[in-house]
């Protein structure tokens, strides 16, 4: 499979290729830097519709309750699987930058969408098509990342680029729980929309694809190791860059690591949607206003920035048998947190706010590093040239646990209660610490051999 790229269309990507490590570097904080912008906006648009949940829930002209709105968030996994079936080859076949610029116009296009609309029918279908667009953001980052950056740094990217979609995530509920206090939510909608659209402009300018496109030379003649008098090597074959897609299927299936990251996403992703569900149980678990509960939602992709941002610093420092560790302790620390959220109810109650939203930060700190960076790297790693696929199939068994959790997820709470929801949710958290550390385990094994 050959990808496309846009070197034809780029007069630069023809002149002479120039070795000049300062303006590599320089393109590389810009890539790096257009990436995270356009998933920053990614995220504002999916979680427009989770800042909006409560205003949308107390809509007496819409008619829906907690189990209706798990129903529609159903919809919005089912269209990030679709989505990752579809983009995770498309990534691999036209490239990383067009891939991404067409993935995040037409998901700014579906938020236009469902601020228009009026039925739960026309709601799920632009929530459908939103999440299958934005499935194309991260296999074709895989794409990009691989071009531009050498192996030694892949845990410091991804857990940058991860941290993106934080800052999308807490300025949906915090500049969006603002404008939800001032207008009406299709409003919202709309203005989410129009800030992703002037992203995509700026994107369409500074992200590259590969060094060529702006006259650099690869990665490859720019590794520092190499002495200088000697020419860049070209890379070794990775032994999955000649095998078909099918082949490459047959590869993945045979592999146990694929298996352990895989049940791994099942349970993080479903905790991750969690925020899907915290401005409804805020609003009526402490008694506050909906646009108070959306702002302090953001607690939890705020731990999650934090985290991530820490990550940054010391992920490709660590061994993968000290990975082990430390990710199998915060993933521990995650039971602990949704623990202390099971049993809220025995808090005093002038003290219940700040608890519920420390935790909730606390929540996000802790799972977060799992849930976006051994995935990532491994994908990049053991996917070769199949790399935008291999990160699509594993969020694939991710957006399938989230769906069967948003399904029933809103049904729980609504006719069980919160306690018998977060007594569910803590089993998940067990699952998914047990199957991460399979797969660390796994993985720091394979170097061994």
């Amino acid at each position: 499979m050959n990808p496309i790229t846009d070197d034809a269309i780029h007069p630069d990507a023809t002149a002479e290729l120039e070795h000049s490590p300062g303006r590599f570097v320089r393109w590389q904080f810009t890539v790096l830097g257009a990436m995270y912008a356009g998933y920053a906006a990614f995220m504002l648009c999916r979680n427009t519709l989770i800042a909006a949940s409560a205003d949308l829930v107390s809509d007496p002209a819409l008619q829906m309750d907690k189990e209706s709105f798990g129903h529609l968030m159903s919809w919005h996994s089912a269209g990030a699987i679709m989505g990752k079936l579809v983009t995770g080859p498309g990534a691999d076949w036209l490239g990383g930058r067009r891939m991404f610029l067409l993935a995040l116009s037409l998901t700014a296009m579906a938020n236009i969408g469902f601020a228009f609309g009026s039925s739960f029918a026309v709601f799920a279908a632009f929530n459908f098509l939103g999440q299958f667009a934005k499935a194309g953001g991260w296999p074709a980052m895989t794409k990009i990342v691989g071009q531009w950056f050498p192996e030694q740094r892949y845990g410091q990217v991804w857990s940058i680029i991860s941290t993106s979609s934080r800052v999308g995530t807490i300025a949906a509920g915090l500049m969006l729980g603002y404008f939800l206090s001032l207008m009406d939510w299709r409003a919202v909608f709309l203005i989410s929309a129009l800030l992703t659209g002037g992203v995509v402009v700026l994107l369409a300018f500074f992200l590259k694809e590969t060094p060529a496109q702006v006259g650099l030379l690869s990665l490859a003649a720019h590794d520092r190791t190499r002495p200088p008098d000697q020419p860049p090597a070209a890379p070794p074959p990775h032994p999955f860059d000649s095998l078909s897609l099918l082949q490459v299927c047959g590869q993945f299936i045979r592999s146990g690591r694929f298996w352990a990251i895989g049940f791994s996403i099942i349970f993080l992703t479903i905790m991750m949607d969690f925020i899907t569900f915290i401005p409804i149980y805020l609003s009526e678990a402490l008694e506050i206003s909906n646009s108070r509960a959306s702002m302090a939602g953001s607690s939890f992709p705020a731990g999650m920035f934090t985290a991530l941002l820490l990550t940054s610093f010391v992920y490709d420092r660590l061994s993968k048998r000290q990975l082990v560790w430390v990710l199998g302790g915060l993933l521990t620390a995650s039971c602990v947190c949704v623990q202390v959220l099971w049993n809220l109810d025995q808090v005093p109650t002038t003290a219940r706010a700040p608890v519920a939203v420390a935790t909730i930060f606390l929540l996000g700190l802790a799972i977060s590093p799992a849930y976006y960076v051994p995935m990532s790297v491994f994908a990049v790693r053991f996917g070769g040239q199949h790399s935008g696929f291999l990160v699509s199939l594993i969020d694939v068994f991710g957006y399938g646990g989230a769906l069967l959790f948003n399904f029933f997820g809103g049904s729980i709470a609504q006719h069980y209660g919160w306690g018998v929801f977060l007594g569910g949710l803590l089993t998940i958290a067990i699952l998914a610490t047990l199957f991460m550390l399979t797969f660390l385990t796994l993985d720091w094994r394979a170097t061994q051999e």
